[in-house]
């Protein structure tokens, strides 16, 4: 995941977050140094697979849990999850009216 990191200036993630009648969007910048806390993470494994274990951790910044991490030791994909909003920077965000 480092490595791949590594290949990256700027990571952007667009929202839309449900608040009937409106959609909210928002395009976030993801700082790449955020995701490579991932470094201080203490892996554990997860689930009951045989073969290949996955791994998961909560990855923490000051004692304060910044975003989960989990590695599927399936098919080796990497799963960042309940990443801190407060912890990207917003670029935009607009609102849009859903109507029947």
């Amino acid at each position: 995941m480092l490595a791949h990191l590594a290949r990256y200036d700027i990571i952007l993630m667009l929202r839309a977050v449900w608040e009937p009648p409106l959609i909210r969007y928002q395009l976030l910048e993801i700082p790449v140094e955020t995701l490579e806390l991932v470094r201080t993470a203490n892996l554990q494994t997860v689930g009951n697979r045989k073969g290949r274990q996955s791994l998961g951790a909560d990855v923490c910044r000051g004692g304060t849990t910044v975003f989960h991490v989990h590695f599927d030791g399936s098919d080796g994909k990497c799963q960042v999850r309940n990443l801190r909003v407060e912890d990207c920077a917003l670029l935009l965000a607009w609102d849009w009216l859903v109507t029947d």
